[in-house]
């Protein structure tokens, strides 16, 4: 009788200790291998500055390369000649961001907003970067106010080198003091 109970205390044991499986409908991802609270970003293509900025979180993993960041925000200087008026680059914001260090691209979410050195103010759902290219570009529309101008596109792509917009599919506009 004591080794039936003793077989049953293990089993028990053996129970409460085996892996939680995840809730139906869970996402099982994968731990990442790094975090970093308040991060503090730059990335460099040899000796030059390709991005900088900051996040509130970054999870890393090394085995795709893949970073998942929340509250970003990036800067991308301009290109070399470029002009005074554009000496300050092009910043973007983002609720969360996910990349690939391998693909060289990452993915702004949940409201983007994008700054360019001119005072151009742009807001997209969702944009994707290619640091190879230094081009975003958005498939899910876009806003824009200027100095005396606002407009709306279906899609968009943005030149970081030289802070151009080229607009795509049905494009409004309304010029001279435009308001909301």
């Amino acid at each position: 009788m004591p080794r039936l109970l003793a077989l049953s205390l293990l089993g028990l044991l053996a129970t409460g200790c085996s892996p939680r499986r995840p809730a139906p409908g869970a996402v099982n991802e994968p731990h990442p291998d790094v975090v970093l609270e308040g991060a503090h970003l730059r990335s460099y293509e040899g000796d030059t500055l390709q991005v900088s900025g900051t996040a509130a979180r970054v999870l890393y993993r090394r085995a795709g390369g893949e970073v998942q960041a929340t509250d970003v925000v990036v800067s991308l200087p301009p290109g070399k000649g470029s002009p005074a008026s554009q000496q300050a680059g092009t910043t973007i914001a983002a609720p969360n961001m996910d990349g690939s260090l391998a693909s060289k691209t990452w993915v702004g979410s949940g409201g983007v907003v994008v700054r360019t050195g001119e005072g151009l103010v742009a807001n997209t759902p969702r944009l994707t970067y290619d640091a190879d290219a230094r081009r975003a570009h958005g498939e899910e529309g876009v806003t824009m106010k200027g100095p005396d101008y606002q407009m709306r596109a279906d899609r968009f792509t943005l030149s970081a080198a030289d802070q151009t917009f080229t607009f795509e599919g049905t494009v409004q506009a309304v010029l001279g003091g435009a308001t909301e």
